[in-house]
């Protein structure tokens, strides 16, 4: 079955209109707030080595990016633990029946989140090499994995692989489809608050960072951050909707 991307899209909308306050609650907790401690409490990255730079200084400026990487690795693991957890939470309280609840889709996303985190782990590196070596490979496996967090809460006995294999197995002949619009999600996710990034570091480049205003623009950055990641998952679980009715789930 080919997705139906207009239907798709109405019925994300439709989701978040009959839920806006439940979706609102739990992206801002958990998508919004790690978003906005990592603008705050992370440094800007440090440039990327210039490849047309001597070896020495590629060697050096490489150091000095792996290093950044280093100091502020516990940020970016506790904000991603974070944003998992969110997405699972938002998947738990659309997709399961039997969670009556904003609680007790909380509670069954915390048993789930194992699973949940070693399927990502498990994507990480194929994902990573994807895209950085040629962008679309990547993208491709982020999209026919794109429904991993739908399937592992609608479909309760899938473990991490078997949640893998059956996000798989639902976006068959949607790979380029998926693909699409998981770069266009990177890259509206990117590139929305990229002004508001820049503002932050030009002010604190030029010794004026006062610390309310920095909390503003960070935040203004961190609220469009958040609804991309929001937007991203609905379409996930409105798209996995159309798959799964189709496949007889």
């Amino acid at each position: 079955m080919k997705i139906n991307v207009p239907g798709a899209f109405a019925d994300a909308w439709s989701l978040f209109r009959r839920h806006t306050e439940a979706l609102v609650a739990v992206a801002g907790l958990f998508i919004f707030l790690p978003t906005l401690a990592l603008l705050l409490l992370v440094p800007a990255a440090p440039p990327w080595p210039d490849s047309a730079a001597s070896d020495a200084q590629i060697q050096a400026d490489a150091a000095i990016f792996a290093n950044w990487i280093v100091d502020n690795a516990r940020w970016f693991l506790v904000a991603s633990l974070a944003s998992l957890y969110g997405s699972l939470a938002i998947c738990t309280f659309l997709l399961d029946s039997a969670c009556v609840d904003l609680r007790a889709a909380l509670q069954r996303a915390v048993r789930l989140l194992p699973r949940y985190v070693l399927a990502a782990l498990l994507i990480l590196l194929p994902a990573s090499l994807g895209i950085f070596v040629f962008v679309l490979p990547g993208l491709y496996i982020l999209g026919r994995t794109s429904l991993i967090a739908p399937a592992l809460v609608r479909e309760k006995s899938l473990t991490a692989t078997s949640a893998i294999m059956r996000s798989i197995a639902l976006t068959r002949r949607n790979g380029l489809m998926l693909a699409g619009l998981t770069g266009l999600g990177l890259l509206a996710g990117q590139i929305l608050p990229a002004p508001f990034q820049s503002i932050d570091i030009a002010m604190r480049a030029v010794g004026a960072a006062n610390p309310v205003m920095v909390t503003i623009v960070d935040s203004l950055a961190a609220v469009l951050a958040s609804i991309v990641a929001l937007a991203t998952i609905l379409m996930r679980i409105a798209i996995y909707r159309q798959l799964a009715a189709n496949s007889g789930t």
